[in-house]
């Protein structure tokens, strides 16, 4: 069952497809409070953009939402910020309940940020893959993954 519903969850991050609905404009969204911080962190570093923009082999559009096969038809080249905030929340709705299934050690709702950020910088299977899950789960070893998430280029991933 955990097997199945991380491959569901991998399914959903590897591509944001291009070909959703965008015509439907969600109603304004009320942001819970467990995620209020990482939401507002993640709104700030990412930088909204209407249009979607290549940087590094990756078509983006809204708050970093990221669409990996170039070669997908764009169904529509704009995005309100409204559309770019409830996509957003939706994704850091996914990352969080992706790392209820995978971390295996009780995390504080700051720790818990720390990775949802690291991994809407990167991707779920990029962390999946990584030393900083092997380290939390069999070691147990906090202290070391600080340095393994400051070793990321972050001014490379979140700006243009």
């Amino acid at each position: 069952m955990k097997a199945m519903m991380i491959i569901a969850l991998l399914a959903i991050n590897v591509t944001l497809s291009a070909f959703e609905l965008w015509d439907i404009e969600p109603r304004q969204i009320a942001v819970p409070a467990q995620y209020q911080d990482i939401y507002m962190f993640l709104r700030r570093i990412e930088t909204f953009h209407s249009t979607w923009f290549v940087r590094d082999g990756v078509r983006i559009i809204g708050f970093g939402d990221r669409d990996y096969n170039l070669s997908n038809p764009v169904n529509k080249n704009a995005m309100t910020e409204n559309m770019a905030n409830w996509r957003l929340l939706r994704n850091i709705r996914i990352i969080d309940s992706y790392l209820d299934t995978v971390v295996e050690v009780p995390l504080t709702r700051h720790q818990k940020d720390a990775l949802i950020s690291y991994i809407y910088s990167t991707s779920i299977p990029e962390f999946t893959n990584s030393n900083i899950l092997k380290l939390l789960n069999q070691k147990r070893d906090f202290g070391s993954c600080p340095r393994r998430l400051q070793a990321v280029d972050w001014k490379k991933r979140c700006t243009i």
